[in-house]
C-alpha cells in the first residue's frame, strides 16, 4: 500500500514539475522556451559540436582498444598467442582429458573456458582431434559438450 501511495505522489510531483516547465511563464517565456533560446546560442552550439567530436573520438579509441586486445581474446579462446590458426580453438582429446595448449582440462573446466570465450569473442570454432586409444564414448561426450555450447566443430584425424 505504501509503494502505491509513493508511486501516486511521485506521479503527481512529476506532473507538477512538467506543467511548470512547459506552461508557467517566468518573465516573458516559460522554462522550456528559455531552454530553447539558450540552446540556440553560439556557445551552446559549440558545446554540442565538441560533445559530438568527443563522442566520435571515444568510439574510435574503444575500437582501437578492442583491436589491441586481440591477442588476449585469442588466448582466452585457447589459442597460443601469435599463432595464425584462423580463430579456431585447437582441442586434443587424450585419456587424461582435453589438452588445450600446455593445460589438461576436465569437462567442467573446458565448458567454463568455452563460456568465457563466447563472452569475449563473437565466433569460436573448434578443431577436434583424438589421440590413439581414446574411446568413442569420450569423443562423443566431447562432441556433445561442444554442441551444447554451440561451438562449430571441424573434425580432423578423429581416431577413437
Amino acid at each position: 500500500m505504501r509503494k502505491a501511495i509513493n508511486g501516486v505522489l511521485w506521479l503527481v510531483g512529476l506532473t507538477v514539475v512538467l506543467a511548470v516547465y512547459f506552461f508557467v511563464p517566468l518573465g516573458r517565456y516559460t522554462l522550456f522556451e528559455h531552454t530553447l533560446r539558450i540552446a540556440a546560442t553560439e556557445p551552446a552550439q559549440e558545446l554540442g559540436d565538441e560533445l559530438g567530436t568527443a563522442t566520435r573520438e571515444l568510439g574510435e579509441r574503444a575500437i582501437g582498444e578492442w583491436e589491441t586486445r586481440r591477442e588476449l581474446r585469442r588466448e582466452a579462446a585457447g589459442e597460443p598467442p601469435g599463432e595464425g590458426a584462423g580463430g579456431a580453438l585447437r582441442l586434443r582429446l587424450e585419456r587424461d582429458g582435453v589438452h588445450v595448449g600446455d593445460r589438461v582440462l576436465s569437462a567442467a573446466e573446458l565448458r567454463e573456458r568455452l563460456r568465457e570465450a563466447h563472452r569475449v569473442a563473437s565466433d569460436v570454432s573448434a578443431v577436434l582431434e583424438a589421440a590413439p586409444g581414446v574411446s568413442a564414448a569420450d569423443v562423443q561426450a566431447l562432441r556433445e559438450l561442444l554442441r551444447e555450447e554451440r561451438v562449430p566443430i571441424r573434425e580432423e584425424a578423429l581416431a577413437p
